[in-house]
């Protein structure tokens, strides 16, 4: 008996043993072990789908443009390129995952020995599992014009090679490099003056002059006096080198070194002093070891602002009222000046007010005698 087939049917044959077969496009004739002959519809296979049963017999697409995997009942792989139409007996057909990058991306991949090679964008790759572990897509790095990263590499004799990248450029590392990860003090969102170790973390290297505030807390004058000094530091990167060298953290050198000298500074001398030389906190010779210790670590202070000061609950309100009183003193002074000086010109005016009548009088006279003699 033979079964002709349409194009877009297949024929399932089933034997005795129960093995069931499909055959395609040709036809077939049946033998003494078949004990049935059923003509089938080919399935469509939806794009999304990515495994098909080992024992599940059916035709597979691969469209233009994909590529697919298929393992057969041993465990053994083969690459399709589409665009093929394929019949799968015992076999398993996985489609690869397509990754692409633009042009400020880059394909991080992997291969199944363990080598890794960064791929600049733009490109694309299908994730081949007979080849490739894992493929990651990232973006490249975008540095502007006021900022530089630093890039580390490791060569082949187990050296690491330092270079610094300026700004602005689009940098794409390469598998063997990394890039240097800075961690400094940082000041916290709800309070500006406070500054949070390790909170400022980041990879591009700012190269414009910068400030930050900050609260030199428990400063102890000659006479005891507990004051909290406010100050406003203005400084700018020089030499980048230097500061990798010398420094984890600049601001938390530049911290420590201001302290210091506000420390120095206050402790030579009492609070009444003390409130009289504030204007000395905002020149940079009261500063000296914040100057030394920004030279060594590549930096320079362009000047520091001194933004008052704090005291005790107590000692404030009583320089408060000390404050008040002066002023009400001086507001008084004023006051009695000012009267003295009105007393003055009452004064002055009745004077030539009086000068001025006697000599009216003096001319009334005159002419009255005048005018007796005619």
């Amino acid at each position: 008996m033979q079964r002709e087939q349409e194009s877009d049917n297949h024929i399932e044959v089933k034997h005795v043993d129960f093995d069931i077969r499909e055959i395609c496009i040709q036809p077939t004739t049946t033998d003494d072990v078949t004990i049935g002959v059923t003509q089938k519809p080919v399935k469509q296979v939806n794009k999304e789908q990515q495994l098909v049963s080992a024992y599940e017999m059916k035709f597979k697409t691969v469209r233009e443009g994909q590529q697919a995997v298929i393992y057969n009942h041993l465990g053994q792989g083969r690459l399709l390129e589409g665009p093929q139409r394929i019949f799968l007996y015992r076999e398993r057909l996985t489609y690869l995952k397509l990754f692409t990058a633009d042009l400020y991306d880059y394909l991080v991949v992997k291969d199944i020995d363990g080598n890794v090679t960064n791929k600049r964008g733009p490109c694309k790759m299908f994730c081949n599992p007979l080849l490739v572990e894992s493929i990651e897509v990232k973006q490249a790095i975008k540095i502007d014009a006021n900022h530089m990263i630093v890039v580390y590499k490791r060569l082949k004799d187990s050296d690491v090679q330092r270079r610094v990248i300026q700004g602005p450029s689009v940098f794409v590392p390469e598998a063997e490099e990394w890039l240097h990860q800075f961690s400094w003090h940082g000041c916290d969102a709800k309070d500006k003056t406070r500054m949070i170790p390790g909170f400022y973390k980041f990879q591009q290297l700012a190269v414009i002059p910068d400030q930050f505030y900050y609260n030199v807390k428990e400063v102890r004058t000659l006479d005891d006096t507990m004051i909290t000094v406010k100050l406003m530091i203005f400084y700018e990167l020089k030499d980048v080198i230097k500061m990798l060298d010398t420094t984890q953290d600049p601001i938390a050198d530049m911290i420590n070194a201001v302290c210091s000298d506000v420390i120095a500074f206050s402790g030579r001398i009492t609070f009444e002093d003390f409130l009289k030389q504030t204007h000395k906190l905002s020149e940079l010779k009261s500063y000296s070891q914040l100057l030394q210790r920004a030279d060594r670590i590549g930096y320079t202070i362009q000047k520091v602002v001194f933004r008052g000061y704090h005291a005790s609950e107590q000692l404030q309100a009583m320089q408060s009222s000390a404050i008040e009183s002066r002023t009400q003193l001086r507001l008084n002074v004023e006051i009695e000046e000012q009267k003295q000086k009105l007393a003055d010109l009452k004064i002055t005016k009745e004077q030539e007010r009086a000068k001025l009548v006697q000599e009216m009088e003096k001319e009334r006279n005159r002419i009255t005698n005048k005018r007796c003699l005619f």
